[in-house]
């Protein structure tokens, strides 16, 4: 075994390791990459291959140790000289280093130093002999290459070569393109010079293919690769022109609406090249103002406003230019057909001599006396649209009750001529309206030309007096103040022309003695001298009156004056003082009719003007009411003559309406009566009217709730709460006090008068947890019968330990009756949510709070529901039997009921107040009194007063433990005790009595504590 180890290590190194004798030194072979401690020869074998075995005392050593090329090596026995592997060797890292030729071989020289009887030097070269361990590599994996599409056949492209380390059979032997497609490339290699090209073999078109993709394989001699990706960009030049989509673009129905800046289309155009080459822009060649197209996107957009009526097609040229060197251009042309819209209105033109016109409105002056089927106006209508957009449908408003006339020559032309004659006194001026639309869709438009027609006013009417023959009266022995006179008369006369046509100029005739003298602009008469009668009684003047206009009209008229006696005396009325003030005074609620005072005055004048009296009233005539309550005034004035005296005129101030001290508690009156003397004269008479107050009012308790929570522990001993109501009456009519109903009220409660509720909280009466209710009886002491209202209180009593919630439970109040915890009460402060409850129904309280309690049980609320309907259901078929058993009981009384009407007939006979002798009617009217008093005429007949505030409702509070009632009539007080027990109460008013509901044994003194001869008839109903 020892032996066939050896065996085999000497071959390998045979094989790894050769020597050959070269002419100056040894060369020894040997592969790259050994072991270290290989073996690479045996230098005795080598220097002393004859006499190895004679030789016994021999010697190897390296010259040098540690440098290059010495470190690889190393002599194991230095007596047997074995050269062997120190560190490994690697060929292509020497060549790197430069240590070694790596074109050629790579050769290591050794000095051996031989020790034999003395020293010697050998020199022998290693060669190291290459091993394929590289394969080839580029230096990137991938590039990128561009190359211009017009390169010429051959052109190539240096590329850089892999790299392998290998030498000779190992390193690259070759180069070899691979791809999917043809490629158009091919490659040539220099393995002397390691050049690696691409070269150009065929025609390149970047319209066609723009960029190629392959790969290059480089092998070496044991078939080796490496591989490189390479992309060929074919490189664009400008040889492709711009192509327009469309050589003519055409663009139908583009609206003359359309807003600027629009865009309505769009060129485009296709160019091959790439880059600068293929991009292109666009320009307008066209001198079309109205049109923009944009350089880059092609887009046509608006400039102007469109006009279909002026320009109706506008024909664009547009160039397309690309933007490489030597730039390429096409042209296409684009046709745009305007649509026409109804975006014109009728246009209406006038014709005439003498107009103003001014935007939508013309005014015409016309002269009254123009004749009939004067021309004024001629008129065209145009619609600058077309088709039925253009088509005008035109009108005059209004044609009727006018003076005119519309004329209609042709579909679009007409005349306004005159049809009747024109009367600046009669209408001044007509306001015509002119309407032309068209028949557009989907809007028509129209247009509307305001006509003003102003009569010219021409003297045509002549002055006139009211009367030609007028009369007046003048005052003796009136002593003149100035030179001026004074005045008497006003003469007055009518023109209705206008300006200086209609202005009146006055003169008198026959004025020889300059007695009297006019204005002749007012037409004020005025007298000059001292009149007396017994000289001269009458004077009559002739007065004209003419106009200024040219000519000038007139008109004269008579007048004829009476000299009478002086007005010597002014109206006089009889009153108990001097000072002309009278207080009057009247009870509100007073009846229509009710007289509040009169007044008789006189005038002691004898002559007729002088002696007669006007009254002229005004109301509050400082201005202490506004103009709406000017119109309420409950009063009214009546003037009549008295039967004493002819001079003598009686004022009746009287009620008139619905008087209300509560609304305003006086009146002022200022009468002023004056005589129709002239000069006249006149008296002023104050009237102050008081209104009395009436107990028309109750008393109203203002709290907010009435139901009150008090916290012993808080109110360990009194808790006091002030309780304040309001009455609107004054004096002892407002004048209010308190009291708790002593059938109801609790030992441990006192009420004061003036309110003041005070509750024992440690009374021992009081149970805790408990609900006491009570009754405060509050009334006024109002004349002849105070009013009184009651009021129920709820007083919840408790202390911090009290569950309120339970407690409301525990008194049939539901779960949102509570929502407030117990440490939140304090002294004499209830609840924010509290309501009033009403005791009628104490199963169904009728408050709510905002509680956070839970709500009623479904179940329990259609219980309710469904027993309320059934309740309803019952009184409805109540009703109706209890109808029909009227209807029955009527016909089985009818045969009585004539008994009745003839005993009743019998009694009246005998009686000094008949009650049947007439038919009468009664009429049911709820809630409403009416009284009747017994008329003094033959007929005995009882007339009706007409109601008014005066009588005050019965006021009921459905509930057992709480009710109000107010009235001041004594009947109503003395049913009081009655009138509790019942939960609704209806008052039917006779307002005629009849004998078919007058009963045979009636008996009018029923109320015999009531001193007074009317009667009343008081029903109630269910």
């Amino acid at each position: 075994m020892p032996s066939s180890i050896f065996i085999l290590l000497i071959l390998v190194m045979f094989s790894c390791c050769y020597c050959q004798q070269q002419d100056d030194h040894l060369l020894i072979r040997s592969i790259e990459k050994l072991p270290v401690h290989t073996e690479v020869i045996n230098l005795r074998r080598l220097l002393f291959p004859n006499n190895i075995s004679d030789i016994k005392t021999i010697d190897f050593s390296l010259a040098k140790r540690d440098e290059f090329p010495y470190m690889y090596f190393l002599i194991n026995h230095s007596s047997q000289g074995i050269l062997t592997i120190r560190k490994e060797i690697d060929r292509d890292e020497l060549c790197r280093l430069r240590h070694c030729r790596c074109d050629t071989w790579c050769d290591l020289e050794l000095e051996i130093i031989v020790d034999r009887e003395g020293f010697n030097i050998e020199l022998i070269t290693i060669r190291i002999i290459d091993r394929n361990d590289h394969k080839p590599v580029f230096l990137k994996n991938q590039i990128n290459l561009t190359i211009v599409e017009n390169a010429p056949i051959g052109a190539m492209i240096k590329l850089e070569a892999a790299v392998d380390h290998d030498q000779g059979p190992n390193s690259i032997i070759g180069y070899s393109l691979i791809s999917s497609k043809s490629l158009p490339f091919s490659l040539l290699y220099n393995l002397i010079r390691g050049d690696l090209s691409l070269v150009v073999e065929q025609v390149l078109d970047r319209e066609l293919i723009s960029s190629y993709k392959f790969d290059i394989i480089a092998r070496d001699g044991d078939n080796q690769t490496g591989i490189l990706h390479v992309l060929v960009t074919i490189d664009d030049i400008n040889d492709s022109p711009p192509k327009f989509e469309q050589l003519i673009y055409v663009l139908n129905n583009i609206s003359e609406s359309i807003s600027i800046d629009s865009i309505i289309s769009r060129v485009h155009a296709i160019d091959d090249d790439d880059g600068v080459n293929g991009e292109i822009n666009y320009y307008l060649i066209s001198q079309d103002n109205c049109f923009h197209v944009d350089a880059v996107t092609g887009d046509i957009h608006v400039r102007c406003l469109l006009d279909y009526e002026t320009q109706t097609i506008h024909r664009l040229e547009i160039e397309a230019r690309d933007r490489g060197e030597g730039y390429k251009t096409d042209f296409c042309t684009v046709l745009i057909h305007v649509l026409d819209e109804n975006d014109n209105a009728p246009i209406i033109d006038i014709y005439s001599h003498d107009i103003q016109t001014d935007m939508n409105s013309l005014t015409i002056f016309l002269n009254e006396s123009l004749p009939i089927n004067s021309l004024i106006l001629s008129l065209s209508i145009i619609d600058r649209d077309s088709d039925d957009n253009a088509r005008v449908t035109w009108k005059l408003d209004p044609l009727s009750l006018i003076p005119f006339e519309l004329i209609r020559l042709t579909e679009s032309t007409g005349e306004l001529r005159t049809k009747t004659l024109l009367d600046y006194e009669h209408i001044s001026q007509y306001n015509l309206t002119l309407e032309a639309h068209d028949h557009g869709r989907p809007f028509s438009k129209s247009t509307h030309l305001n006509v003003y027609i102003i009569i010219l006013d021409e003297n045509d009417n002549i002055p006139t007096f009211q009367e030609n023959n007028m009369t007046a009266t003048i005052t003796e022995h009136v002593k003149l103040i100035s030179q001026d006179g004074y005045e008497i008369f006003h003469l007055h006369a009518l023109d209705y022309d206008h300006g200086l046509n209609g202005e009146v100029v006055y003169s008198i005739i026959n004025n020889e003695n300059n007695v009297f003298r006019i204005d002749s602009n007012t037409g004020i008469i005025r007298a000059l001298i001292e009149f007396d009668k017994k000289q001269q009684d009458k004077y009559i003047l002739q007065v004209k009156a003419q106009d200024k206009g040219q000519p000038s009209l007139s008109s004269q008229g008579t007048i004829t004056f009476t000299v009478i006696s002086q007005n010597e005396y002014s109206p006089e009325c009889d009153m108990n003082n001097n000072n002309n003030n009278i207080s009057w005074s009247i009870l509100e609620n007073s009846e229509y009719g009710t007289i509040i005072g009169m007044l008789s005055c006189r005038d002691d004048d004898k002559d007729l003007p002088n002696g007669e009296i006007s009254v002229y009233p005004q109301w509050f005539p400082e201005g202490k009411i506004d103009d709406q309550n000017k119109y309420m005034i409950p009063f009214e004035i009546m003037t009549t003559k008295s039967n004493i005296t002819e001079s003598t005129l009686l004022i009746i101030i009287s009620v008139n309406g619905s008087v209300d001290r509560e609304m305003f508690s006086f009146y002022a009156l200022t009468l002023v009566i004056s005589d129709h003397g002239n000069p006249s004269r006149s008296t002023n008479i104050s009237i102050e009217i008081e209104i009395l107050d009436e107990n028309d009012h109750c008393p109203q308790l203002n709290i907010e709730s009435s139901f009150i929570m008090i916290n012993r522990d808080v109110t360990q001993s009194y808790f006091l709460i002030n309780l304040v109501a309001f009455d609107l009456d004054i004096g002892s009519n407002g004048n209010i006090t308190f009291e708790l109903s002593p059938e109801t009220s609790p030992l441990f409660t006192n009420l004061y008068p003036n309110g003041t509720l005070i509750v024992e909280t440690d009374s021992y009466l009081i149970t805790d947890d408990s609900l006491v209710l009570l009754h405060v009886q509050i009334r006024d002491h109002g004349q002849p019968m105070p009013c009184l209202i009651v009021e129920t209180l709820r007083l919840f009593i408790g202390t911090n330990r009290t569950n309120w919630v339970t407690v409301a439970k525990k008194h049939n109040y539901d779960d949102r009756s509570l929502s407030l915890p117990t440490e939140g009460f304090q002294q004499g402060k209830r609840m924010a949510h509290a309501y009033s409850i009403s005791s009628s129904s104490r199963s169904s309280p009728i408050f709510q709070f905002s509680s956070s309690i839970s709500l009623l049980s479904a179940r329990k609320q259609i219980l309710l529901v469904f027993i309320g309907s059934s309740i309803i259901m019952f009184i409805v078929v109540l009703t109706m039997v209890l109808c029909f058993i009227d209807c029955v009981h009527k016909a089985a009384k009818e045969k009585k009921h004539n008994l009745a009407m003839t005993k009743a007939n019998s009694i009246s006979n005998n009686s000094s107040t008949p009650l049947t002798n007439t038919k009468h009617n009664f009429n049911s009217l709820s809630t409403k009194k009416k009284t009747f008093h017994k008329d003094s005429s033959s007929t005995n007949h009882y007339k009706s007063l007409i109601p008014t505030t005066k009588t005050k409702p019965i006021t009921k509070i459905s509930s057992s433990t709480s009710y109000s009632s107010s009235s001041i009539d004594s009947t109503t007080r003395a049913n009081t005790a009655h009138n509790r027990a019942i939960t609704n109460t209806f008052t039917y008013v006779a307002l005629n009595t009849s004998d078919d509901f007058m009963p045979v044994d009636f008996d009018d003194n029923i109320n015999s504590n009531v001193d007074d001869k009317r009667f009343e008839l008081m029903m109630t109903t269910v």
